[in-house]
């Protein structure tokens, strides 16, 4: 016979609800947490040869992705989101954490929980150097991501929620497969 959830569950579960939901109903705009191909501006786009390892970066960044974070930061957790079952051509290998005004506990792709030790504000705030390398030779241009898996915690205001933004890896160097028809893929095995 199944388990029936109690009422106190029930009633937690709907003020989590509906504190979320006031959260969103308060905010017009979203910044963004994800990853971008620079350090100090979110670029959406990078060529890397293929075989040779690259850098992307997590960063924070106001509205858009284009217009300055307009509040204090505290704290928020991230992480990368990594493909499961072989579906992107890179993997993470190597992670930087932005040290000085930042602690930060976790690892990228399970979540990593990063607190100021001193609220502050600056345009873009750069949170890790993440190195990544290929896995198997892609057939074309696929996606990176990170996203924000908790409200950004800001001094002295309501927490935000924060809109996530990924990364367009075009390998260069790579022979595309050709299109064959049915019978075709039969004469090579015969």
């Amino acid at each position: 016979m199944p388990r029936r959830l109690g009422p106190p569950f029930m009633l937690a579960v709907a003020l989590f609800l509906a504190g979320a939901a006031s959260v969103a109903v308060a905010q017009d705009e979203y910044s963004v947490l994800g990853l971008s191909a620079a350090p100090d501006a979110y670029v959406g786009e990078i060529e890397v040869d293929f075989g040779r390892d690259f850098e992307l970066y997590v960063i924070l960044a106001g509205p858009g992705a284009a217009a300055p974070l307009p509040w204090d930061f505290s704290s928020v957790t991230w992480a990368v989101l990594q493909s499961c079952c072989g579906g992107s051509a890179a993997f993470l290998v190597d992670t930087e954490l932005s040290a000085g005004t930042m602690v930060h506990e976790g690892d990228p792709v399970l979540g990593v929980q990063t607190t100021a030790t001193d609220c502050f504000r600056s345009d873009v705030i750069l949170i890790a150097t993440l190195g990544f390398t290929w896995t198997y030779e892609p057939n074309g241009p696929f996606y990176l991501g990170a996203a924000a898996m908790t409200p950004v915690e800001i001094c002295g205001e309501p927490r935000q929620f924060l809109a996530g933004s990924s990364v367009r890896i075009t390998p260069l160097g790579i022979t595309p497969a050709e299109d064959r028809s049915w019978g075709a893929v039969k004469a090579l095995f015969r």
